[in-house]
């Protein structure tokens, strides 16, 4: 097997400096389904693990929900077996249902943040491509997300460090063929019952027709869009601790309106979910309505004769904010919510 290989030696190059951003870690869990991204992944850590002084333990789960999983883990075992990996496994109870890619997921994670916990692993490694990325931020997109939605998956965020995230699918499967490591297809990828699967299979191949390197175009989005957004909460935070007044509880919307809009909605929700709101559940009208009377409330103070009354939003049950002339005040914040210091 030729590690030198351009296609190989360009993942490794991808893979060092992912490590690199994640700190260089030096105890890193692998999650690997034995499929060709993880499997893949598994082999270019393994081939840099020598000079990167990195000890890999390899984790599957089953999910339980088809015969051909426990030989499939088996498989996975012999080929960590085969490299002198370490590798650890478990079999999940899953109820085929509602919900169940998402249930399968959550339970996944859980069991993985177990493995690391118990092996004093640094970070855990996941095989997803930039083909994921794009059907995630697709999906999003088609929910109607803002820049966090658009940022998708994150190739960074302890613990969870994504080192192919820059590599397509295909080229996984190329990258396993190179390096002649077997590989399985996990039927459930081709059921477009489900929705990931639709993208991948009907939205992206005519996308692609358009531009062959959609993927990677969708990455470049996904970063833009995940700089942006750490640039605007950096910014909201600042601006929120510095107009926070007596107790934290009221703060100032003095020359709130000369920021750009983005900011000052930020801020705004910011403020809400610091005194407890869900901002999961608080609806974009919400912020939009408290916007427009911080700027009428701008506008008027700029005239002779200013009258201002106060509004009031209910945020939640025993949760409202306040408008008035000392400028945003929250009252019935969530029982033990604690608002921190700037």
């Amino acid at each position: 097997m030729p590690p030198r290989h351009p296609t190989i030696a360009s993942a490794l190059g991808l893979v060092r400096r992912s490590l690199r951003a994640a700190g260089s870690p030096r105890r890193l869990l692998v999650a690997c389904s034995g499929g060709a991204d993880s499997t893949a992944l598994v082999g270019l850590l393994h081939l840099l693990a020598r000079d990167e002084a990195l000890a890999l333990i390899v984790a599957h789960v089953d999910h339980g929900l088809r015969r051909e999983s426990a030989d499939e883990a088996a498989a996975v075992a012999r080929a960590a077996a085969q490299r002198g990996l370490l590798s650890v496994a478990t079999r999940l109870s899953l109820s085929p249902g509602s919900g169940l890619p998402a249930r399968a997921r959550e339970a996944r994670r859980a069991a993985l943040c177990a493995f690391a916990s118990a092996h004093g692993c640094d970070a855990i490694a996941l095989g997803h491509t930039a083909t994921d990325q794009a059907e995630t931020l697709l999906m999003h997109a088609a929910r109607g997300c803002g820049l966090e939605g658009l940022a998708a998956m994150r190739p960074w965020e302890a613990p969870w460090l994504r080192p192919l995230l820059e590599l397509p699918r295909a080229a996984t499967r190329a990258l396993c063929e190179r390096m002649g490591l077997p590989f399985v297809d996990d039927p459930t990828n081709a059921d477009e019952e489900q929705p990931r699967v639709r993208v991948r299979e009907r939205v992206l191949p005519e996308l692609r027709d358009y531009n062959p390197r959609v993927e990677a175009a969708l990455v470049c989005l996904a970063t833009h869009a995940a700089d942006a957004e750490e640039a605007l909460a950096a910014w909201a935070e600042r601006e929120e601790a510095a107009r926070r007044r007596g107790l934290a509880t009221c703060w100032s919307t003095d020359d709130l309106h000369v920021l750009p809009r983005a900011v000052r909605t930020r801020v705004l929700r910011r403020i809400c979910g610091l005194g407890g709101a869900d901002l999961g559940a608080l609806r974009a009208a919400v912020i939009e309505d408290i916007d427009r009377a911080v700027l009428a409330r701008a506008a008027a103070l700029g005239g002779t004769d200013a009258v201002l009354r106060p509004h009031v939003w209910h945020l939640r049950p025993g949760l409202h904010v306040r408008l008035d002339r000392q400028g945003l005040t929250l009252a019935g914040s969530a029982p033990g919510a604690e608002i921190p210091g700037p």
